[in-house]
Order: structure tokens, then C-alpha cells, then sequence
């Protein structure tokens, strides 16, 4: 079954899909006022299922992500509207787990995070838009060591206001 978001009697519960008093089974999509498709969504038993797709107005896809009973998983995908990659995550069961990246708007990695289970685990790296090391370290077992990055201090006869 495939019905809009603004299909009557389609409502949310506690974060489920009813359409009347059932549970959604089927597609829901958006539209952009232009016709164009914004959204669509697949859902189980009210639960979102399946791969989701979010556009921008012309039809560049924007995000695909995969859920299974309403959980998270598989590899989250986010694109700029220029068509270049934003954000790679990795899923399971709903949480982090494998390596996540994300890219500025010039296409330049400014993270890359390591997960297991929802927790950093492993090398995790940040950068400054320009490219320069933020931060560079590495969690085993539970503890951080390297790089934790930088502070902006600022001296104190420097912020006195001098007449």
C-alpha cells in the first residue's frame, strides 16, 4: 500500500503508524508544494521498515537509510544538494557501529568515528574545514589516549578593557 502523509486518519503513537485503528503496513511519501517527491518511508506493523528516502526539490536524493522493526541499520548515507557525499554511519540493532564519516560542503573528511555497539571504540579522527588535525585519538577498551584536541584560551590581559 502506497498513501500520503496526509491521508486521513494516518496518525503516530508512541512512535508507531496507525492508519484508522491498525498498524500501518505499506509506503508513505511526501511531496515537495512542487509535486516533487520529498519522502518515503516504508513501514511493518507501524514500525518503519525498510529503506527510507528523503529528496531534495528536483529529485536529487538527499539521505537513504535502512531500518528493520523501527530500528536502525545497515549503512546510513546523507548527500550535500550538490550531489556530493555528507555523512556515512554505520548501523545495528539502532546504534553506532563500524566507522562513521562525514565530509564538509567541499567534500573534505572532517570526521571519522569508530563504533561498537553504540560506543567509540578504536581510532577516531576530526578535522578543521581546512583540513588541519581537531582531533586524532584512539579508545581501547574504554579509555582515550591521544589528541583530544584544542582550546581557545584566551590571555587575561587580553580581555581587560584598556582605556
Amino acid at each position: 500500500m502506497l498513501i500520503s502523509s496526509e491521508t486521513p486518519h494516518l496518525s503516530s503513537v508512541n512512535g508507531r503508524k496507525f492508519l484508522g485503528k491498525t498498524l500501518f503496513t505499506g509506503y508513505i511519501y511526501d511531496l515537495y508544494p512542487s509535486g516533487d517527491t520529498a519522502e518515503i518511508s516504508g513501514f511493518l506493523d507501524g514500525n518503519e521498515h525498510g529503506i527510507r528516502k528523503k529528496f531534495y526539490p528536483g529529485g536529487r536524493l538527499r539521505e537513504k537509510r535502512e531500518f528493520n522493526q523501527g530500528k536502525k541499520t545497515g549503512i546510513y548515507y546523507a548527500w550535500w544538494d550538490n550531489g556530493d557525499k555528507m555523512l556515512k554511519y554505520h548501523f545495528k540493532n539502532d546504534e553506532y557501529d563500524g566507522t562513521c564519516q562525514e565530509w564538509n560542503r567541499y567534500g573534505r573528511l572532517i570526521r571519522e568515528m569508530n563504533y561498537a555497539n553504540g560506543h567509540e571504540e578504536g581510532p577516531q579522527k576530526l578535522y578543521y574545514d581546512n583540513g588541519k588535525v581537531r582531533a586524532n585519538y584512539v579508545i581501547l577498551n574504554g579509555r582515550r589516549y591521544g589528541l583530544l584536541g584544542t582550546k581557545n584560551c584566551v590571555n587575561v590581559s587580553d580581555s581587560v578593557l584598556k582605556n
